[in-house]
């Protein structure tokens, strides 16, 4: 599979998602207009989009729509802006300056730009769940957003903690990533009123998918290549956040080897790339980390068994695939 495939799949819905993302970010305040498509055109898969309207092309399939209707675009457009707010956020937080290999909205426009712009995306995206006017919808929204944020601050209270377990390390990935996906496949198949067996099927496919996504994002800050992720290699590490590869290394590694990690941890040290990813590989944290990457994939392979076979329940098969041994 390649996203070139995925785009002629979907191309009628996603012409309308891109349509729709231009005019529902405009306003008459320029500075919102200048962010909200600088965050939204760049360089990101749309994955939580994509996979929403994939779910809903997965059910009630005798009653399909190509394109799907608009209130199931309008949702994906909502899983996107909420995306995009986090992004915004995140990137202050973590006092980012590249993503995608370009400068993100806070380097450019400063932090309280940022803030004040991913604010009125997740508003913006609340005004129009509205209009969706769906209780389930909003519900699953209101839920996954407060988790989100949550999770974004469990996260933030264990900067700089190294010896943070792998139960800690899964339960932020679940809140910061993995929910939204799981949110995006629930509302996609209840918007095309799949069955509920259909949609707890969905769902699973998108917890498993975005835990693996998340795992995969952590595998390649340490074992990927900055041309490739578009950020600097480590930069989990010179941000204080233990990731599974360093959670795994720390559990596995020699006592002279562990003082080097907390050593580089410690001190935010860039220069210990090298270094460090030798522990890493050492310790077979690469090995570690790819078999939980394929296992949460496997799973949510398995997890659409229940769901009629159809091209797009194929194309969530090969996408998962695919994000499994993705470089960027």
């Amino acid at each position: 599979m390649t996203i070139l495939s995925l785009n002629k799949l979907l191309n009628h819905d996603l012409k309308s998602l891109d349509g729709k993302l231009k005019k529902r970010s405009q306003t008459e305040v320029e500075m919102i207009n200048l962010m909200s498509d600088h965050i939204i055109s760049s360089g990101g898969k749309r994955l939580r989009p994509t996979i929403l309207l994939l779910s809903a092309h997965c059910v009630n399939i005798e009653n399909n729509l190509d394109p799907l209707n608009s209130v199931i675009i309008d949702s994906a457009v909502v899983v996107e802006f909420i995306h995009a707010a986090t992004l915004l956020h995140d990137d202050v937080v973590d006092m980012s300056h590249i993503r995608h290999n370009i400068d993100t909205a806070n380097t450019i426009w400063g932090n309280k730009g940022a803030v004040l712009v991913g604010d009125f995306l997740y508003s913006r995206a609340f005004e129009i769940i509205v209009e969706i006017n769906s209780k389930l919808v909003y519900e699953i929204l209101a839920q996954t957003t407060n988790i989100i944020a949550q999770g974004e601050v469990i996260q933030l209270m264990n900067i700089g903690n190294i010896d943070i377990n792998e139960k800690l390390y899964e339960d932020i990935i679940y809140s910061k990533t993995a929910i939204l996906f799981e949110a995006s496949m629930k509302i996609g198949s209840i918007l095309n009123k799949g069955t509920d067996d259909e949609t707890d099927s969905l769902s699973l496919f998108g917890l498993n998918f975005g835990n693996a996504y998340q795992m995969r994002n952590d595998y390649l800050d340490y074992f990927g290549t900055s041309e490739s992720t578009g950020k600097n290699i480590i930069e989990d590490l010179v941000e204080g956040k233990a990731t599974l590869p360093i959670i795994h290394a720390m559990q596995n590694s020699s006592e002279v080897d562990e003082k080097i990690i907390r050593n580089a941890f410690k001190k935010s040290d860039q220069g210990a790339e090298e270094q460090i990813i030798k522990i890493l590989k050492k310790c077979k944290s690469h090995i570690y980390m790819d078999t939980m990457i394929e296992e949460h994939t496997e799973n949510a392979i398995n997890a659409l068994d229940r769901i009629e076979n159809s091209k797009y329940k194929d194309e969530l098969k090969e996408l998962a695939i695919y994000c499994m041994k993705r470089t960027s």
